[in-house]
């Protein structure tokens, strides 16, 4: 028992641990824990090859992530069925404020950018991913596929880096709806509100009411949260599943029950399935499970918490394929290696260059870093007084969910800044600040709450400031879509569907860029590379009428001193083929032609080889 006045120190905490699992009545689930650890050990890094972990990924991947995600709603369920009655009086203390800030930030975060795909080819590869897990319920990324029979069957796929828990969950909907490309926007666009709904019970758990909005709201009209409920991309639902695995801690350390230790478990799970580096969230996940042993005097182990060390192998075995596949890397030009020291300092001028960037060319929020970095400051300058007092209260249960999470959020930035594709200036990797931006924005409601105890009319004044930045720089930035205008590639990509769509099929498509977008919308499609080597097998198929055309992507660019413009040499089709231009368009400083394949010449025949008489080989 902790005596009043008393100072722990780090030692004596690690003391009280083991006394707990001393003591702890039921030992053999002690013993279970060790033996599904050592055997995770064995089983992830030990037992199989890279090759192996491929393997069983995409044949089982699917079922792991179907019962991991069954078991996660079914514990949840319980949770909430026994809090019903205090989520009602929780809902009715919000008020139709609050109900109203998460909605309109919701309605904000969704219209500020069009929906199409942000980021090029990745959002297409999570979609391919997830209609591959919709078709067949195996883990790949289909890269070829034709219509057999009027059944489109994928031909070739690929285990993709990302993790696969939000390509499973588009599945989910793609198999109570039917496939859409469109399905993984409608996603996004319903997690939004989830996610605002979230932020705000953590803000006035932490803050109360007026800070909570204030919260939603900074959030809410940020631009970069606004591409992600308006594409296609897995970051706004790791970024939802943070939140949600954040409240589910808080309700643990409140009241430690095994239902709630077991959701929390699974959530961990399933956040580190969510992107790559979220597997970090797992350190505070375990510090606050022992805060809540330590609270309730007792260590108590549900049977997903001891199994929770196997329940991460896959993700060992994923990211053993990823560090044996170099070709996933997609290092730049004279790069070897994905983390590095290297890195570090670019990567943070373009962390500065974006928490504080006033120009419209990044889909920052810089009154949310200023406001979050003051808060920032004051929340370190507060735990040092709090650390150094002798007589120290026990932190609130929101409040060490912040401090054990906020650290895994910073870690999470830490890290990110030793990869090598980590510049948060640069609109492909911006996405990656996301979690910072939360913790902010939290830090912010609780910065407000003291301030509010001073000067009451805080919060009100920091309400003013975000509405003044929303009408002289927000709205005017989102007003020039500069991210969606100058996503040029996907405009390339989308005017090339368009003119596929005037051709009636069926046809196979030669693509300069990638193949998923197109097998996504059902066009049999192979890159340039292979139309150059298959002259034999699409003559074929030409003349048997599988295909009643061939249309080939070409780039253009200058090839004189005049300006005069030649098929770029990467795009270049063998001197066989038979090229009828049809359509051309700039994108940028890019020139896109797309081509009719009349047909396809014979090789000449060379003539036949005489073998030289012995007499003339003498030397």
């Amino acid at each position: 028992m902790r005596l009043p006045g008393r100072r722990r120190s780090f030692p004596s905490v690690i003391r009280q641990l083991l006394t707990l699992l001393r003591d702890t009545p039921d030992r053999r689930r002690l013993v279970l824990f060790g033996l599904t650890a050592a055997l995770a050990v064995i089983a992830g890094f030990l037992s199989v090859t890279p090759k192996q972990a491929e393997d069983l990924i995409g044949a089982g991947g699917y079922y792991y992530m179907f019962a991991l995600f069954g078991a996660f709603v079914f514990f949840g369920g319980r949770v909430l069925a026994e809090r019903r009655a205090a989520w009602g009086e929780s809902l009715g203390a919000s008020g139709a404020a609050g109900v109203v800030v998460v909605v309109g930030a919701s309605a904000f975060a969704i219209w500020c950018d069009p929906f199409a795909h942000k980021i090029l080819f990745d959002e297409y590869v999570l979609q391919g991913t997830a209609f591959h897990l919709h078709a067949t319920k195996e883990i790949g990324t289909v890269i070829r596929a034709y219509d057999i029979w009027g059944t489109w069957q994928p031909i070739d796929t690929f285990l993709d880096k990302r993790p696969y828990f939000f390509t499973f969950l588009v599945s989910l909907v793609h198999d109570f709806t039917g496939y859409r490309v469109a399905n993984a926007f409608i996603l996004n666009a319903a997690l939004a509100p989830v996610l605002l709904t979230l932020v705000y019970w953590l803000g006035r758990t932490l803050a109360g009411r007026g800070p909570a909005m204030l919260t939603v709201a900074l959030l809410g009209t940020m631009p970069l949260l606004g591409q992600q409920a308006s594409g296609a991309g897995m970051e706004l639902h790791n970024l939802t599943m943070l939140a949600l695995l954040m409240v589910i801690a808080t309700l643990y350390l409140r009241a430690p029950s095994p239902d709630r230790l077991s959701l929390l478990v699974l959530g961990a799970v399933l956040l580190a399935q969510s992107r790559y580096e979220s597997v970090i969230f797992v350190v505070p996940v375990a510090a606050v499970i022992v805060a809540g042993w330590r609270r309730l005097g007792h260590v108590f182990l549900p049977w997903p918490a001891i199994f929770a060390p196997l329940l991460l192998v896959p993700y060992a075995w994923h990211n053993r394929v990823l560090s044996a596949t170099p070709l996933l890397w997609q290092l730049h030009e004279g790069q070897t290696s994905r983390f590095g020291l290297n890195y570090l300092a670019s990567n943070l001028e373009g962390a500065r260059n974006f928490f504080f960037n006033f120009s419209p060319s990044i889909p920052n929020s810089w009154y949310l870093s200023i406001l979050g970095t003051l808060a920032g400051g004051w929340a370190l300058a507060a735990a040092g007084r709090w650390a150094r007092s002798s007589a120290r209260a026990p932190l609130a249960p929101e409040i060490l969910v912040l401090v054990v999470f906020g650290g895994g959020m910073a870690g999470n930035l830490a890290l990110l800044m030793f990869y090598y594709w980590s510049r948060l200036d640069d609109v492909i990797a911006s996405r990656f600040a996301l979690p910072m931006c939360l913790l902010l924005a939290l830090l912010v409601a609780l910065l407000l709450r003291r301030l509010d105890d001073w000067r009451p009319a805080a919060t009100r004044w920091a309400a003013a400031g975000l509405g003044v930045w929303l009408l002289t720089w927000c709205i005017p930035a989102l007003a020039r879509h500069t991210y969606t205008s100058q996503n040029l590639v996907m405009q390339e990509v989308e005017w090339e569907h368009v003119q596929l769509l005037r051709h009636p099929g069926p046809l196979l498509f030669i693509s300069n860029k990638s193949t998923i977008p197109f097998v996504l919308w059902r066009i049999p499609t192979i890159i340039n590379g292979v139309g150059r080597q298959r002259a034999a097998h699409i003559k074929y198929h030409l003349k048997e009428g599988t295909f009643r055309e061939v249309i080939i992507a070409q780039a253009l660019r200058p090839t004189s001193p005049e300006g005069e413009m030649g098929v770029d040499p990467e795009d270049l089709m063998p001197a066989t083929y038979r090229l009828e231009p049809f359509a051309e368009k700039r994108f940028g400083g890019r020139y896109a032609r797309l081509s009719r394949l009349v047909g396809i010449d014979d090789l000449p025949v060379p003539p036949p080889t005489v073998a030289p008489k012995l007499a003339d080989a003498t030397p």
